[in-house]
């Protein structure tokens, strides 16, 4: 499958990692998508305001992949978000291991701040945002005001930058239940008004269908001093039981679209305030969600390849 391409993606990624393993691998994704030229991470984002070394895996995991340069924002400290904490405080603080200096979301700026900064850097309708927590960092950046980066409001600037909206969230195929990112976890208030006034498309990767997708195993191929193979074995022993791949999947397609790997259901979405959905199939809808294609076992294997690719960059 030939999946070369002249213009690498631009990626934001906005995460909620520590409320599961599978956000470091969808991380460990994306940096083997870049050594593969097929993807350029313009931003970090983390959205949960519950725990404080959030930013601080993040930059571990950059460092790991050769990229410590990556801009990383924090949400402030909130009620919303998971408090878990298997793994983010032992890695975010290692930094004799790991060589990343960001500890804390004090050690880095706000993510409104560091969203409109990569926003305004890029060329018009070139970023692909991919979301693999809540949605309040969202929200928020549709709210915010002119600053320094750009004299446009949030809503325009992202109408402006971004591409595409890739959502991990949302019960497809319609089941009758919030799902994680969209409203189990606080957020359902703000998922209704993102996706009610997000002005570009939006791709779902809903919460089925990482599930059957289970990775993870062989990242204990990789070096101890890897922080991605370090978060799945503190989290619930993922090292030897593997993970589902929710936020993978997200990943995957942000960057290399549907190819063989899925198909594309086209119509318009609808969050209550809940956090559950309405869908309308519409061929000129412009909302779509990831339908089922090629076998889980298959997509696995795709996606473990990615997550145990020894990093190019680092020294």
């Amino acid at each position: 499958m030939n999946v070369s391409s002249l213009q690498p993606t631009r990626i934001i990624l906005d995460t909620d990692l520590g409320s599961d393993c599978d956000d470091a691998g969808a991380l460990a994704v994306l940096h083997a998508l870049a050594d593969r030229g097929e993807a350029e991470i313009l931003a970090c984002l983390y959205s949960s305001g519950r725990n404080t070394h959030g930013p601080g895996c993040i930059a571990a995991i950059n460092a790991y992949y050769g990229r410590p340069g990556i801009l990383i924002g924090a949400a402030e400290a909130s009620d919303l978000g998971d408090p878990r904490n298997d793994f983010l405080e032992a890695i975010a603080t290692n930094k004799a291991l790991y060589g990343h200096t960001a500890v804390s979301r004090d050690d880095v700026p706000d993510l409104v701040t560091v969203y409109r900064q990569a926003l305004a850097m890029a060329p018009d309708r070139s970023v692909q945002i991919v979301s693999i927590g809540h949605t309040k960092g969202l929200f928020d950046l549709l709210g915010s005001q002119a600053d320094a980066a750009s004299a446009l409001p949030g809503r325009e600037l992202v109408e402006l930058k971004v591409k595409t909206w890739v959502a991990m969230g949302g019960a497809f195929p319609f089941e009758n239940k919030a799902g994680w990112n969209f409203g189990a976890n606080g957020a359902a208030r703000y998922s209704r008004r993102v996706v009610e006034t997000w002005p570009t498309p939006i791709i779902f990767s809903g919460d089925e269908l990482g599930n059957a997708i289970q990775t993870g195993r062989a990242l204990s191929r990789t070096p101890i001093r890897n922080p991605v193979r370090e978060a799945y074995r503190l989290w619930q022993n993922a090292l030897d039981t593997g993970r589902a791949s929710w936020d993978q999947t997200a990943v995957l397609f942000a960057v290399r679209g549907a190819q063989d790997y899925w198909d594309l259901a086209q119509g318009r979405c609808d969050v209550d305030d809940s956090g559950r959905i309405e869908w309308r199939n519409d061929p000129q809808g412009s909302h779509a969600y990831l339908a089922k294609k090629m076998s889980p076992a298959t997509l696995a294997e795709v996606i473990e390849e990615l997550m145990v690719q020894p990093p190019v960059l680092a020294g």
